[in-house]
């Protein structure tokens, strides 16, 4: 009898884990950044196999193959640090970019709204110049829930001063103008269109998903006295470089800020960079910079099932890579060309968990190392 008691306790307590491993979540404002906070994340610039899945609730992410390669530090600093802080009445914290750029934002406890730049102007005429966002621009919200919505449009606007630019540049114009300015249109679409478990290195995270798509629109206005702005950049030839598209996918869960993970693809959905959570259960096996030694390396390792194989300084050649249970029995075999340092996705979900080997074979036949696979479910 108290065998069956503890069989039953035991069936209610692992139906209360699954269903509150699926259990949708609100990210709460206790995750918004404030000022002196440094934020910290994996950067993969070259993701393999990674899909974001579909939009809706229950959803499964498995992210483990990700390898960031550097880690990127977010540093909100208190805006009066900034060189141009006056120019930003409205500002409370400043982030300080490559190239003597200052991002400077409005950070409170339910949003973190993006004001402006200022620094080296994007036309590399060797000015300094300020950008407003006009409206303000909201990057993160809370609390955030499934099904939230919200679609913005707005322009980040650098005032050109016209005695700056070289007088040949509007010889063809019937008059000079007295004001310019670079205009980037701005408008974003972000929906909270899934939430369920995402499964990174060997822990799991609850999230919600936010998909946002951005479309950018560079232009170039002048204006002469009384007249109105006349968008000239046709006339400049800049339409074609200054359209871009981007599709991103943020998943938060309840309490970081940072997302756990972020994609971003291009407008045809296809994953170009990723960003990681970066601390003590993710960076276990952060390399750092690729080995020096040659090798196979194979992350994660801990696997859920997918794995990405990391050929390193390998000459020239046909190589086969074999894992196998840890009677020596081959499990799954495959062969490669590598010609220099190369990636490689493989999905071995279909393999049952536990400790496996797996060997790296050169084209006479010869193994070139034997190390250790461990394959776990959540």
């Amino acid at each position: 009898m108290k065998v069956c008691l503890i069989f039953i306790n035991l069936l209610v307590y692992l139906s209360l884990v699954t269903a509150a491993a699926f259990s949708q979540i609100t990210v709460s404002p206790s995750s918004m950044p404030e000022v002196g906070d440094t934020l910290r994340q994996m950067v993969d610039t070259r993701p393999m196999g990674i899909d974001p899945g579909s939009a809706g609730p229950d959803q499964v992410w498995d992210f483990s193959p990700l390898q960031g390669l550097f880690v990127l530090e977010t540093v909100f600093k208190d805006k009066r640090q900034g060189k141009s802080n006056r120019e930003f009445p409205n500002a409370n914290a400043v982030i300080f970019l490559t190239g003597g750029i200052e991002n400077y934002f409005l950070l409170s406890n339910n949003q973190v709204i993006e004001l402006g730049v200022a620094g080296s102007d994007p036309l590399n005429l060797n000015l300094n110049l300020v950008g407003k966002f006009k409206p303000p621009l909201a990057t993160k919200r809370a609390p955030l829930k499934y099904g939230d919505q919200k679609d913005e449009t707005t322009s980040l606007v650098f005032p050109i001063p016209a005695s700056s630019l070289p007088d040949t540049l509007f010889a063809d114009f019937s008059f000079s103008p007295d004001s310019i300015r670079l205009r980037v249109q701005i408008d974003r679409s972000e929906k909270v269109d899934a939430w369920g478990l995402l499964l990174f290195r060997e822990h799991m995270f609850e999230v919600l998903r936010v998909k946002r798509v951005e479309k950018s629109v560079s232009r170039i206005d002048i204006k002469s006295s009384f007249f109105p702005w006349i968008d000239i950049s046709d006339l400049l030839g800049i339409d074609e470089l200054g359209n871009q598209s981007t599709v991103s996918y943020f998943y938060y869960d309840e309490d970081s800020k940072e997302p756990v993970v972020t994609l971003t693809g291009d407008s045809n959905g296809k994953i170009q960079r990723a960003e990681y959570l970066y601390n003590k259960f993710t960076a276990s096996d952060f390399m750092g910079a690729p080995p020096e030694e040659s090798g196979l390396y194979l992350y994660p390792n801990p696997t859920y099932g997918l794995i990405a194989l990391n050929f390193v300084n390998l000459r020239p050649g046909n190589y086969k890579v074999k894992i196998m249970n840890i009677l020596g029995v081959s499990n799954w075999e495959e062969m490669y060309s590598i010609d220099g340092d190369r990636r490689a996705m493989v999905d071995v979900s279909h393999l049952d968990p536990g400790t496996y080997l797996y060997s790296l074979i050169d084209q006479n036949n010869n193994i070139l190392l034997t190390k250790r696979l461990i394959i776990v479910r959540p």
